[in-house]
């Protein structure tokens, strides 16, 4: 701010304005007092503006012009309210300018000066009150001052002059520099001092003793003074037109006036060297230097020199009384016991000099009240001051250091509730300060109150243990950490202090849990170790242990959750309120944030120093890892499932991935990862897993207007129009879904048949499907409620081809009749061992329910499941081949549905050549199309196959064969090498549709045939088996060359029969030896159980099969002779022989066709046939 030569200058009441009078033109000036900006200029009298002053509510502004005028402002609206009074009737000379304009402090009045006079006016009406008649010294500025709102200040002939307001009666005077014409007085809101200019300098004197109390020099000529409302600041206006606004801090309060390195000293508790440098400070004992005496006597005072101390005070207050001269030799006369006399000297000093330092001598009053022992007094006092005066922040400070040193007084007396309570308000009380008024108390008391948050938490801390409470301890413990920060903390001088403490307190709180345990006070012993481990301790496993027992026996989750989070926030860092907390929420069922607070744990426990800590933590197992084996686990169980359910309780479809991911939206995923912490619990989680994709199948003869996959994959089955076979759909899905289950599958929607590579993944996976199903619905269209016994062998169901290995997979059945009740109300839980139904289904196959039972998929009992297949009727001629895929586990055979009979004869080649069971080509009937050694249709295996091989050798005749002597003569060698020779040959395989068949084959002479009404019998004469009979649909004589085969090799070896083989499919496992704790492999898992895989199917479509190993002989004799002997004796046994001939192939190679019989053609090699005739004739052909 800047303007011409300033005359007068003031502040607003709330620091807002700042006025002043120039001297030039006669200016008023406002300004913003933060933001400096003009708010009124008005010119006026051009001899000047002498005075301007603000009213207490800052609003109005006086000023005094030399016009002999005083006009008062608006200051909010920036203009003249009114001219409140013309005073040239007043003024006897024209000298005798107006030189000040003053408000009183209530407003009501407000005083002008002249020359030689002094006037007060009434504010309301402008009349004048009272006249005093004195000379005002300053020519251009102002020498009054409202002192109270019924005093006067005037600065006249070279003195500062009270007087009476309302009577303008003298009061008191005291000298002071002889006044220039600008000089100026003001006063602070206390009225404790007053601020008198001069030319270039200010002076300060105490109101109350009119002692000075200190000066400012400025470089230009004062015209102008005020203070800030706090009395902190001081603006200067001098003539250059420059405002400087002065701190006052050092001059209003009391002060030792000491040079620094004598204080530096002095503040470092070198008092010898202190008390040195003030004696040289002092010139001679004829003319001392009062301040250094009062700071020696208060050094002396501290090195308890107490006479000594007391002279120099004394001599001090001699010279020049002064706060810290009386201050001293209370102190003094404490030290020596005069605890009255040090009293009054505080007394005698606070009347001296309480208009300015008066909250400073009773602040020391107060210290010096408990150092003579009187601890309440002097809190007392100090709450006193707190409350009424500006020094409360010094003050809080000081009452802190006093709860400190009682609570160390009282530490020692033993009186530790006490202690507790003082340290308590301590740290209740504590600020932090700094000022040179607190360094001042700190040189006269001795106190130190630098940084002593961490010694009263420290001392808190002890006396709470001292004192057996151990929780509260160890809360102050967390808190002193969290408020001073971890740098502070880690301080070498606190760390250690930090360790000792904490380890005292951990084991205390862990004798007293263990005594809670004894006493089976568990609730105490959870609240002991919760609080010891939220110490972070090195090895808290023991403690960990305990705790959880105690859990074990309450139960008290919600409990051990409060604590969890207390221990939390009072140990951010520590793992172990997270354990708690992960313990708690898991047992409450909160999985989700349980997984979470678990996670956190780790993390901490990864983070920690300790290395105890990180052993402790390598027990444990991640989150991860445990989900990563239940999807594991997950995946390894759907890919048994069909690739597509039905969500019972949406009803939507569902493929795998949407299963899994149904299956990680439910609690129990959640609560299986939250409950193994350090160990995977692989049973557990195979049987959880297991239990959830539980699926239940519906069996049921397909209708009109079934809903297909494309019909339902974007809606749900409950949405789907009504119409009997939705209707069907709908049901079966409520009676799983009320049934407990979550999943159910129906071939007619399940299956996505546009997609040829799902639909031959169903085909052959279906039957294993049907075994894994937890439940299979038959629903029996035409059998209603009220039928009888026998219903379900007469219904269409059971004569379909699809439903009986619908039937002999599934484990569980329950059979409904078409208005959805139970079929014959039988309320067992499972209708398979219902006695009436095993009977039915006794009667509609055949087969006993044992045999039905003891069925398998893959390649065994081939020819009992071509016969009961036999029976069933398919809608499609395919589907004879195509509904037998998933009983064989023919993963080769592609569906394509058009090729007819064709199918039949791929499955069966396939069947064959992967089995090696060379029963399937026994039968009689129509050859099919695919090869002419395989049946047109599934009927022809409707009998038994046995016939077509030679019978079991008798026991007897066994024991003859096997002994050498009682064996008719024959040639040994020949026999030898026609066993290797029959030995050697692979069973009978396919490449593409042509047939490698191993056979001993001779050729028929020419056949003598007879029309019948069926067909024709052909009779031959034959060497090797003497007369044939051969039945046919057709005449033969044209057929040339023909030939009987005896294909029946594994017979004639008496290997195993491969019909009946029970291969590793049919084998149950052995229990898992795995325990609980136990990774469970992928093929236990599996159940060892081979499914549909992609690369089979589609490399099976263009190479061959290639052919079995042949199967190894089992039999009595270990030696080569006797396996000869016994072959010999089988060549000569009858056997149901193979009519094949030439085909017309046109080629290099020799092919050759199966004739179909009408009826088995049944020889036996006559004994004129030789070893060496059979060995010439065995071969192997390739039949089309």
């Amino acid at each position: 701010m800047k303007t011409p030569a300033v005359l007068s200058l003031a502040l607003s009441r709330d620091d807002r304005w700042i006025a002043a009078g120039t001297v030039w033109e006669g200016v008023t000036i406002v300004w913003d007092a933060t933001t400096y900006e003009q708010v009124i200029a008005q010119k006026g009298n051009p001899f000047g503006i002498h005075g301007v002053d603000f009213s207490p509510n800052s609003s109005l502004l006086v000023s005094a012009s030399c016009d002999r005028t005083v006009t008062i402002w608006d200051v909010a609206l920036r203009s003249v309210r009114t001219h409140v009074q013309t005073l040239d009737r007043h003024v006897s000379t024209s000298e005798d300018l107006v030189k000040a304009a003053k408000y009183s402090p209530h407003g009501d009045r407000f005083a002008t000066a002249t020359g030689d006079s002094v006037r007060v006016w009434d504010s309301d009406d402008g009349h004048l009150l009272v006249d005093i008649n004195v000379t005002v010294n300053p020519k251009y500025n102002t020498g009054l001052l409202w002192f109270g709102n019924n005093h006067l200040l005037v600065i006249s002939d070279g003195k500062i002059k009270e007087f009476e307001a309302s009577t303008g009666s003298a009061v008191s005077e005291w000298p002071v520099p002889p006044a220039g014409h600008h000089s100026c007085i003001v006063l602070p809101k206390y009225g404790q001092f007053i601020a008198y200019s001069t030319t270039s300098t200010i002076t300060f004197w105490d109101t109350s003793t009119h002692t000075q109390l200190g000066l400012i020099q400025h470089p230009q000529d004062i015209s102008s003074i005020a203070l800030s409302h706090d009395d902190q600041s001081l603006a200067i206006g001098d003539v250059s037109g420059k405002i400087t606004i002065r701190n006052l801090s050092r001059i209003t309060e009391p002060d030792v006036q000491i040079n620094d390195a004598v204080l530096n000293l002095w503040n470092q508790d070198q008092l010898a060297n202190t008390d040195a440098l003030l004696t040289a400070a002092i010139p001679d004992s004829q003319n001392p230097s009062h301040h250094a005496l009062a700071s020696r006597a208060l050094v002396r005072a501290r090195l308890q020199q107490w006479d000594v101390a007391l002279v120099d005070a004394e001599m001090a207050i001699k010279i020049q009384p002064t706060v810290i001269s009386f201050i001293a030799k209370s102190i003094a006369h404490l030290g020596m016991g005069e605890k009255h006399e040090a009293y009054q000297a505080c007394d005698i000093a606070f009347e001296r000099f309480h208009s300015a330092h008066g909250n400073f001598i009773l602040l020391i009053k107060a210290i010096i009240v408990f150092m003579a022992g009187e601890h309440r007094d002097a809190i007392s006092r100090l709450d006193d001051l707190i409350a009424t005066v500006d020094l409360n922040s010094i003050c809080y400070v000081v009452q802190t250091y006093i709860y400190i040193l009682l609570g160390d007084s009282q530490v020692e007396s033993g009186d530790f509730t006490a202690a507790i309570q003082s340290f308590e308000r301590a740290r209740a009380q504590m600020r932090h300060h700094t000022s040179r008024t607190l360094l001042l108390v700190s040189l006269i008391s001795g106190w130190r109150f630098n940084d002593f948050g961490m010694s009263i938490r420290r001392r808190l801390c002890e006396a709470l243990y001292t004192a057996s409470r151990i929780k509260d301890a160890v809360q102050c413990f967390h808190q002193m950490k969290i408020e001073l920060g971890e740098e502070t903390y880690l301080h070498d001088e606190h760390l250690k202090w930090a360790l000792d403490f904490s380890q005292l307190c951990f084991k205390k709180l862990e004798h007293l849990g263990d005594t809670a345990v004894d006493a089976q006070q568990y609730d105490d012993a959870i609240s002991y170790y919760t609080t010891a481990l939220s110490l972070n301790r090195p090895s808290p496993q023991g403690v960990l242990i305990k705790r959880r027992k105690a859990f074990l026996v309450t139960r008290s989750w919600k409990q051990a959750l409060d604590d969890a989070d207390q221990v939390i926030a009072l140990a951010p860092a520590s793992p172990w309120g997270y354990e708690i907390k992960h313990a708690a929420l898991h047992n409450i069922g909160d999985y989700v944030n349980a997984v979470d607070a678990f996670e956190v744990m780790l993390s901490k426990i990864a983070k920690s120093l300790d290395v105890d800590v990180q052993q402790y933590g390598d027990r444990y197992i991640t989150p991860s890892s445990t989900r990563a084996t239940i999807r594991k686990t997950v995946q390894q169980t759907i890919r048994h499932s069909p690739r597509v359910l039905i969500n019972a309780t949406t009803g939507r479809l569902l493929d795998r991935a949407e299963q899994a991911s149904a299956f990680e939206s439910l609690p129990i995923f959640n609560e299986l990862v939250s409950s193994m912490t350090t160990r995977i619990d692989y049973v557990r989680i195979k049987r959880e897993v297991r239990q959830y994709f539980r699926y239940v199948m519906l069996s049921h003869r397909w209708e009109e207007n079934e809903p297909l996959f494309q019909q339902v994959m974007h809606i749900t089955v409950y949405d789907l129009d009504k119409s009997p076979t939705h209707d069907k759909l709908q049901m079966f899905c409520k009676i799983v879904r009320d049934a407990g289950f979550d999943w159910a599958w129906s071939d007619t929607c399940c299956i996505n048949k546009s997609d040829h590579f799902v639909l031959q993944e169903a085909l052959v996976a279906m039957f294993k499907w049907y075994q894994g199903c937890a439940m299979m619905i038959v629903f029996l269209r035409g059998v209603r409620s009220s039928s009888q016994l026998g219903a379900l062998v007469k219904s269409i169901w059971n004569t379909r081809a699809w439903t009986l290995q619908e039937y002999v997979a599934s484990k569980i059945i329950h059979f409904y009749t078409e208005d959805w009740t139970l079929y014959l109300d039988l309320q067992l839980p499972n209708h398979k061992e219902s006695p009436e139904v095993i009977s039915e289904m006794e009667q509609a196959t055949g087969v006993s329910a044992q045999q039905l039972m003891a069925l398998r998929p893959g390649l065994t009992s081939i020819r009992e499941k071509l016969r009961l297949a036999s029976t069933r009727q398919t809608t499609l001629v395919e589907d004879a081949a195509y509904s037998l895929l998933g009983i064989f586990s023919v993963t080769g055979v592609p569906a394509i549905y058009g090729e007819g009979e064709a199918a039949l004869g791929r499955l069966l080649a396939h069947v064959l050549a992967g089995s090696g069971d060379a029963s399937i080509l026994a039968w009689t009937g129509e050859s099919g199309s695919f090869n002419s050694c395989l049946p047109a249709h599934i009927t022809v295996f409707s009998g038994p196959a046995t016939s077509h091989l030679p019978p079991p050798i008798p026991d007897a005749e066994t024991e003859r064969i096997i002994t050498p002597s009682h064996t008719s003569p024959f040639n040994l060698d020949v026999a030898l090498q026609l066993y290797d020779r029959l030995s050697e040959l692979p069973a009978p395989w396919f490449a593409a549709s042509r047939m490698k068949l191993p056979c001993i084959a001779f050729e028929l002479p020419t056949l003598s045939p007879y029309r019948t009404r069926s067909g024709y019998v052909h009779r031959a004469d034959t060497v090797a088996f003497g007369m044939v009979e051969i039945k046919t649909r057709y005449d033969l004589t044209r057929v040339k060359p023909l030939y009987l085969v005896h294909p029946w090799l594994d017979t004639l070896l008496e290997r195993e029969d491969k019909s009946h083989v029970i291969i590793q499919e049919d084998i149950v496992p052995p229990p898992s030896p795995h325990t609980d704790d136990e990774e469970i492999s992928d093929k236990e898992i599996d159940d060892d159980e081979e499914f549909f895989d992609a690369n089979d199917y589609f490399s099976s479509l263009t190479e061959p099969v290639p052919p079995p190993q042949a199967a190894p002989a089992r039999m009595v004799p270990t030696d080569r002779e006797m396996r000869a002997r016994r072959l010999v004796s089988r060549l000569r046994q009858p056997f149901g022989a193979l009519l094949v001939t030439l085909a017309s192939t046109g080629g290099r190679a020799v092919d050759y066709k199966r004739v179909a019989a009408e009826s088995m053609i049944t020889v036996q090699f006559q004994e004129n046939v030789s070893l060496a005739d059979l060995l010439d004739n065995v071969r192997t052909l390739d039949i089309l």
